[in-house]
């Protein structure tokens, strides 16, 4: 990789171009439409699922895997898809699911540090919006979860083509106390959200969705204002638990304990999502 100008256009049409290039399979790009709308759907069904999933050997075998792994299985090897989906349970199947798909698109793309540091954050930020929405009644909570899972999705293109990005960000954003998004338009000319957009568009995703990932550092911007809140509140619990008089963290400080052990949970089941075939 040739060294980087900082800011110029070079490495923002690099970013661009990645963006694009970024692609599930082509089974999953066919289903993904029906797929979404049974996860956000709270009158879906295990069947519903089921003969959605049917239809995609891959994706099959690989809840079969998760079913059989140490946190679903009991005690007896399951090779039925419906009943590794009625052991795993409903609203555990649609989180693993959505999982499942981001997993395939950025699959070998990251080195397994990047992967770790993208995967806890997602589902630390992801448990605490499902957490909230369910706790306010503002939001659909498995629509908070995926859209929560997925803001953050443009940060796999700079990971994978930016070396030592990590490192790069934190002098602005530790030093000079920029946000992240900032900074990476300082030095890239394009942020994270702005990438993600462009791969939700790609990839066909809801506009409630996109809008999440290209607006999710500005609550005021975008449609369904509230819903951007409770992720903008549960992105900022990931790195701050201080309430500073919100309510929503105190909600969030007292659901902790859950939290943590379901990040636990994902974070146990991560190498079953990346290696199973």
């Amino acid at each position: 990789m040739s060294d980087i100008e900082f800011g110029n256009n070079s490495i923002r049409e690099r970013l661009y171009n990645n963006a694009f290039e970024l692609k599930i399979a082509p089974s999953l790009q066919c289903l993904i439409d029906r797929i979404i709308f049974l996860i956000t759907d709270s009158n879906s069904s295990i069947n519903d699922i089921y003969k959605v999933l049917n239809q995609d050997p891959g994706l099959s075998a690989r809840i079969l895997s998760i079913a059989n792994s140490a946190y679903y299985n009991r005690g007896y090897p399951l090779y039925d898809l419906h009943q590794a989906l009625v052991n795993i349970g409903l609203e555990e199947a649609k989180n693993i699911i959505l999982c499942l798909i981001l997993m395939d698109g950025i699959k070998g793309r990251l080195k397994f540090k990047d992967l770790f540091r993208f995967w806890r954050h997602s589902v630390f930020v992801a448990t605490s919006a499902k957490i909230l929405a369910e706790k306010t009644l503002d939001e659909n909570p498995q629509l908070a979860y995926m859209g929560a899972l997925l803001h953050d999705i443009g940060r796999i293109v700079f990971y994978s083509e930016i070396i030592d990005y990590e490192v790069l960000i934190k002098d602005l954003t530790t030093t000079h106390k920029k946000e992240r998004f900032m900074a990476e338009k300082e030095l890239f000319g394009i942020d994270h959200q702005e990438i993600g957009y462009i791969i939700a568009k790609k990839w066909g995703l809801p506009e409630g969705i996109t809008s999440i990932i290209k607006n999710h550092h500005n609550s005021e911007n975008g449609k369904g204002k509230t819903l951007l809140k409770i992720i903008r509140m549960s992105d900022m619990f990931f790195y701050c638990r201080e309430t500073n008089g919100d309510p929503e963290k105190l909600i969030l400080i007292n659901e902790e304990e859950n939290i943590n052990l379901e990040l636990k949970k994902n974070m146990e089941v991560l190498n079953i999502i990346t290696y199973a075939k």
